[in-house]
Formats: C-alpha cells, sequence, structure tokens
C-alpha cells in the first residue's frame, strides 16, 4: 500500500521527483547545445596530408597535391598570354607555381615576398619542367605573412637569420662567380658570370642564351627592351661574354636576367 500523501511510479521514483526532472530537462538539452556549438569540425585544408616540395617528380604530373612553402619570388607576366611565376621555397628546395592575370585581383594580397601559402595544385610540367597550377584563387590559402619592413626604425646592430636572400637592389654590388656555383638559394642576387655562348633562341620578349663556363651552364633570358640595344647577330655560340643581373627561377631552372644593355658585355675576340 502506498503512503497516504505520496504519489509512487512504477520504478520507484516519486511523483513529484519525476515532475522535476522534466521540468530542468529542457534546461540540460540548451546547455548541451551551446557546448556543441563551439566546436567546429576540421576543414579539408587541416587534414589534407602536404606534400613536401623536395619530393615532386615528373612522375607525378597531373596528380594534385597540397604544397607550403615560402614565396621566394614573383614575376609578373612579360606578355599578355603569358603568366605570373612564383617561385616557392621548402628546405632549400624551390618549384615554379603559375597563374594568370584574370587571378590576380584574388590572390594579389595573398601572394608577397615572404608569405608562407598553402596552395591545392596540380602538377604539371612545361618545356620538360615541372611547375604546379591552381584552377582557381581559393586554392591558395595565406598560413603566415612577411614581416614588414619599418623603414622608421634604427638598423639593428647584430645580423639576424633570414629565410630568403636579400632583393637585389642597385646598391647590391654583383658577385662574380663561377656558374657551378650558383643555387637555387641564390633567388634575387645580382651575379656577373663570364663564358661562352653554347646556344641562343628567341623566345617570346626577348631572347635566350645558354651560357657556360669550365663549371656549368645557365640560361641568360634578355627581354626585348634590353635585347633593342644589343647586336642580336653577335650573340651567337661561341662568342664569350660576360652578364651582370639578377638570378631568378624560369620555368623551374635558373636564369641571369639582365636588367640593362651594358650588363651584357662581349668579349672583343
Amino acid at each position: 500500500m502506498p503512503t497516504p500523501g505520496r504519489l509512487h511510479s512504477r520504478n520507484g521514483i516519486t511523483f513529484a521527483e519525476h515532475i522535476r526532472c522534466r521540468r530542468w530537462l529542457p534546461i540540460f538539452v540548451a546547455l548541451l547545445g551551446t557546448n556543441l556549438a563551439g566546436l567546429s569540425p576540421a576543414t579539408a585544408s587541416d587534414t589534407t596530408p602536404l606534400t613536401p616540395v623536395a619530393a615532386i617528380t615528373k612522375s607525378m604530373t597531373n596528380h594534385d597535391v597540397t604544397v607550403e612553402a615560402m614565396i621566394a619570388s614573383i614575376r609578373a607576366p612579360r606578355s599578355e598570354r603569358a603568366p605570373y611565376i612564383v617561385t616557392l621555397t621548402e628546405s632549400n628546395a624551390s618549384v615554379p607555381l603559375v597563374y594568370w592575370s584574370d587571378m590576380q585581383p584574388q590572390l594579389a594580397p595573398k601572394m608577397k615576398k615572404g608569405n608562407v601559402i598553402r596552395a591545392d595544385v596540380t602538377i604539371s610540367t612545361y618545356r620538360d619542367n615541372i611547375q604546379l597550377r591552381i584552377k582557381n584563387p581559393d586554392a591558395i590559402t595565406l598560413v603566415s605573412a612577411a614581416p614588414e619592413a619599418t623603414t622608421n626604425s634604427p638598423a639593428p646592430t647584430e645580423a639576424t637569420a633570414s629565410p630568403t636572400p636579400p632583393a637585389a637592389t642597385a646598391t647590391t654590388p654583383p658577385t662574380e662567380t663561377v656558374i657551378g656555383k650558383i643555387k637555387d638559394d641564390w633567388a634575387n642576387r645580382v651575379v656577373t658570370i663570364s663564358g661562352t655562348i653554347s646556344g641562343s633562341e628567341a623566345v617570346a620578349n626577348g631572347r635566350r642564351l645558354n651560357v657556360q663556363d669550365a663549371t656549368g651552364e645557365i640560361a641568360v633570358l634578355i627581354d626585348q627592351k634590353v635585347l633593342s640595344a644589343l647586336a642580336v647577330a653577335d650573340l651567337q655560340p661561341g662568342r664569350a661574354l660576360s652578364v651582370t643581373g639578377p638570378v631568378q627561377l624560369a620555368d623551374g631552372k635558373l636564369a641571369v636576367v639582365p636588367e640593362t644593355a651594358s650588363a651584357v658585355k662581349l668579349v672583343v675576340q
């Protein structure tokens, strides 16, 4: 017999206790929903495995990968049909990433020298050289921005390590070097090389020379403006010359790019 004045449920819980539980249930559900709302699922970019730049090979052509690297240099198009060429570096390995002018308005804030970006790319080749392509501007994510230059701050008393070589400036003296010493991490360094022309061909908006010395061979890219002040007939295989200009990565290969006609000096024979 139940105690007078006290109602019992089937499981031994009083009717009053049952009512109190039902009263607190909506509040518990609301609190649970609030806590769960703060938990966001991992995005695809967070979970996509990264492919090291050094691991990319021609055998991976047409494969889609994700890379994370620093922008070492950016070359604007030299003609309407040419792309932007961005040199990405990671662990002393470099690879060019290309995109066309229609993407530049959206990519300009992200694509700055020194920025670290994450890119969903397709591996391709151009003239037998590896390059990375993107399908749209959303394929690029800014991971970290390069430190802003502080023009009003005093120069530091001690030199600090820099992840990239300093950009070439008019006051940077050229480094006279043999071709074999020029490496990928020399991007934007101004050099002077001396050698013999081993190849000469017309290319879009200029001329490409192959110059070699006893230690190796490198391309010299002369744009049309500089070429117009030179005697093209003299730029033939077998001719000795010296060239001064910044080192750049063109079509996945290193090249010296003279900026004035006086930077190309033919040896009198």
